[in-house]
């Protein structure tokens, strides 16, 4: 039997159908593909290549991750 959802996916799905529903989100950008970036993103496996192996302090991986989603989710980055 094939294993279930991730849980961790299906909480990024529920954050990005509200993400996507707010007024600067970009169009061009849906629910399933927002709630992709945000699962890759955020994950722990992520955040402890930049912070653990690559030695980034975890101020700057939050910085980063910050940017990455402001740019990749919202039309206006002001």
């Amino acid at each position: 039997m094939a294993p279930g959802p991730d849980p961790r996916h299906t909480v990024q799905h529920a954050a990005a159908k509200a993400l996507t529903s707010k007024p600067d989100a970009r169009p061009d950008v849906d629910t399933d593909r927002a709630a992709d970036l945000l699962y890759g993103l955020l994950s722990p496996e992520l955040y402890l290549v930049f912070v653990r192996d690559r030695g980034w302090s975890p101020d700057a991986w939050e910085a980063w991750a910050r940017a990455t989603l402001i740019d990749h989710l919202c039309t206006d980055h002001a």
